[in-house]
């Protein structure tokens, strides 16, 4: 379900501000950018913005109920355009998919909006093709650009865009809201609060892939002689994709971490963390990470990969 008010948007005041202003005085930019750390909520805000834009009975209040509501809930309204990287960029074939979209008035709402995500993965073909759309576009057009890094924009595409800055989130934040509104128990929202790095789309992703219970049992047959055990691990891991792993090598880099600051400094440690704690040297550790993801990457046989990575970190 999405959030479709943005006064239920956590601690990005500034950003949330900036855009209900516009929306009270009707003085909407052709073109916003949303920038800031992955998941701390800019995707969030922007389908919340989209539903005071698109509601058919109270936009300072949006309904949730109304058929537009509906549609925008299911991704399905035809005024809305979505548009992703195809696996690594966004390609010159999907600018022009925008530019035809573009070309007529919207169907059954006031505006037509472009939604782009991770938009620094444009290649240059592809901004330069969208730079033009930006610079003249129709009146009832709207572009939401994503964006964790926008100095990786080409310089004109900014300067053509509303800039909506968004901030990590307090651990406080991230706990209390997976556990008002996911149900984790404590020592599970605390623990995903303090490695998520201020996002909470990250905590959430941890969760939902259920990553800390395979660090846990990666751990185990790590520290066990049972061979059939750790090969267990490693076909397990390699059922997932590399998109899904990102996940998993993330939260096994903060376990060897977070051991050694316990050992050295007696940092406090993860309550939801393998009660193993990792003594070897980090650094080799993460060198030897960042080999099997270059590995993985290359289409290695991924169970002998993960077999070996076991091998080699214990």
């Amino acid at each position: 379900m999405k959030v479709k008010n943005l006064k239920d948007i956590f601690n990005q005041g500034p950003a949330v501000n900036l855009l209900s202003l516009a929306l009270k005085k009707g003085r909407l930019s052709h073109a916003y950018l949303f920038t800031g750390p992955k998941g701390v909520g800019k995707e969030t805000t922007a389908w919340a913005f989209l539903f005071h834009l698109f509601c058919k009975e109270n936009k300072e209040n949006p309904c949730g109920t109304c058929l537009s509501c509906k549609k925008i809930d299911k991704e399905i309204h035809p005024d809305i355009l979505k548009i992703f990287p195809e696996k690594r960029e966004i390609t010159i074939k999907q600018i022009r998919e925008i530019i035809n979209f573009i070309k007529y008035r919207p169907l059954e709402a006031e505006y037509k909006v472009i939604f782009i995500k991770e938009a620094e993965k444009m290649n240059l073909e592809a901004a330069n093709a969208l730079l033009k759309s930006l610079e003249e576009p129709p009146s009832y057009v709207i572009f939401i650009l994503l964006s964790e890094n926008f100095t990786q924009l080409l310089p004109t595409i900014v300067s053509r865009s509303q800039i909506v800055k968004f901030r990590s989130l307090p651990k406080t934040t991230i706990a209390k809201v997976l556990k008002k509104r996911f149900f984790f128990e404590e020592k599970v929202a605390e623990t995903l609060a303090d490695i998520s790095q201020g996002s909470l789309g990250r905590a959430i992703e941890i969760a939902e892939k259920g990553v800390l219970e395979e660090l846990n049992s990666f751990v185990k047959a790590g520290f066990s002689e049972n061979a059939i055990l750790k090969f267990r691990v490693a076909e397990r891991l390699a059922s997932y994709n590399l998109q899904d792993l990102e996940a998993f090598f993330y939260v096994i880099s903060v376990w060897i971490w977070r051991s050694y600051l316990k050992e050295k400094i007696n940092y406090p440690y993860p309550q939801a963390f393998p009660e193993e704690i990792y003594t070897k040297n980090p650094y080799n550790a993460l060198q030897i990470i960042y080999e099997t993801k270059k590995a993985l990457e290359k289409y290695a046989k991924p169970e002998l990969t993960f077999y070996n990575l076991i091998l080699q970190l214990f």
